[in-house]
């Protein structure tokens, strides 16, 4: 029986953490907050499986899957998030459980206090609420400690271990998992009076799991996301992505194109599905520049972004490209339907009301892939051919692959 819970717990990493990390994955399609609900779902369950349910190991041990699988796995999350998205964004959920749990905590309190004024018929056990919701909350506020540790310990570790990065993880996993095992182990060992083998079995299990999922991370990011935008702005010579969005347009940084592309091809080629990359060129500004109101036409270029942003599916992808141009991404969408896209674009910026002596105009060039390439460089490379070609046939007018 405890070599079965032994594999049993390694089978719960593998499929707790390729899911999770499958969720994230797929941020730049649905978004990263499902991911982030995700895990403060499991936040909550980790939380209760941490108070009742410990299973048998070897040499008379014990622990819980709760603490091993899945609060190992949340601090593990949280850390790739920060290694690709930075530590600002890996903040939001651990802020997000804190003051839900918070809320938690008052809506008992409340709830205590209707049962003994109502006598409801069927009163409700308060203990085990009163009890989980504590345990949650000093859950949170320990995760909420440890994760600002986490972020630097990871970065400090990187460094000093000459950027070896699966061992910077193990290792700052283990520290932070050390932590809050006798923090968090000794709340449940006083509310209820587990045996201490279960915190020692617990604490060797979390070591066990923090190499494990230092190692899913690692082949993660080797095989299938890359260094993202984190480890871009830590490179010299790198360029420096400090917005998620473009603060003149609203649309995404322009940083972000090249790694939001690359990750749409990659599941493009894994679900067989097209990916069409629309080079929008604003025409007409110079008029503007020219009666020296850059202001306004800054305005301008934001509004040209929200209608083009307003106009698409809420799938698609609005990217703040060099100059007056922006760059459209639009999964699933194939050639011809791409071109029908950018023909009503164009139309409706021509239809939009500029002052006067301004006429504004777009030249697109439209790529698909796998149809013009299959890299992030091909197609940037023939929408960008395009988009000149369409300047040069007269601008107003869309260029595929099958001409104007």
């Amino acid at each position: 029986m405890p070599i079965i819970n032994i594999v049993l717990l390694l089978v719960e990493m593998a499929v707790y953490g390729s899911l999770m990390l499958g969720l994230f994955r797929a941020r730049f399609l649905i978004g990263i907050g499902p991911f982030f609900c995700a895990i403060g779902a499991v936040h909550v369950f980790a939380v209760y499986l941490a108070m009742c349910v410990f299973l048998a190991l070897p040499f008379g041990l014990s622990a819980s899957p709760g603490s091993v699988v899945f609060y190992t796995g949340t601090l593990s999350l949280l850390l790739v998030t920060h290694m690709i998205e930075g530590q600002d964004v890996a903040r939001q959920p651990v802020l997000g459980l804190l003051l839900g749990t918070v809320a938690v905590v008052i809506a008992v309190a409340f709830l205590a206090l209707e049962q003994g004024r109502a006598g409801a018929a069927r009163a409700a056990d308060l203990t085990v609420l009163n009890q989980m919701g504590m345990l949650m909350l000093w859950s949170t506020l320990l995760l909420f400690l440890e994760s600002l540790v986490l972020f630097r310990l990871y970065d400090r570790l990187l460094a000093a271990l000459r950027r070896h990065s699966f061992a910077a993880s193990w290792l700052t996993l283990a520290l932070v998992c050390t932590f809050d095992q006798i923090f968090f182990f000794g709340a449940v060992y006083l509310v209820q009076e587990v045996p201490f083998s279960a915190g020692v079995g617990g604490w060797i299990g979390k070591l066990v799991a923090s190499g494990f999922y230092a190692a899913l991370i690692w082949h993660y990011r080797r095989r299938l996301d890359g260094p993202g935008l984190a480890q871009m702005r830590r490179r010299p010579g790198a360029p420096q992505v400090r917005f998620r969005h473009d603060p003149a347009t609203g649309a995404f940084h322009r940083g972000r194109l090249e790694t939001l592309l690359a990750d749409l091809l990659s599941i493009a080629r894994t679900t067989g599905r097209p990916v069409s990359l629309m080079l929008v060129a604003v025409d007409g500004f110079k008029a503007r520049r020219a009666q020296q109101d850059a202001d306004g036409g800054d305005r301008d270029l934001r509004r040209i972004g929200g209608m083009l942003a307003e106009s698409l599916r809420s799938g698609d992808y609005v990217v703040r490209h060099d100059g007056d141009a922006f760059a459209i991404l639009a999964p699933g969408l194939p050639h011809m339907a791409a071109a029908q896209v950018a023909a009503t674009l164009r139309q409706r910026v021509a239809a939009l009301p500029m002052p006067p002596g301004v006429e504004v105009s777009l030249a697109i060039g439209l790529a698909t892939a796998p149809l013009d390439g299959e890299s992030v460089a091909k197609l940037l490379s023939v929408a960008d051919e395009r988009v000149y070609a369409a300047r040069q046939l007269g601008r107003d007018r869309v260029i595929g692959a099958y001409g104007a």
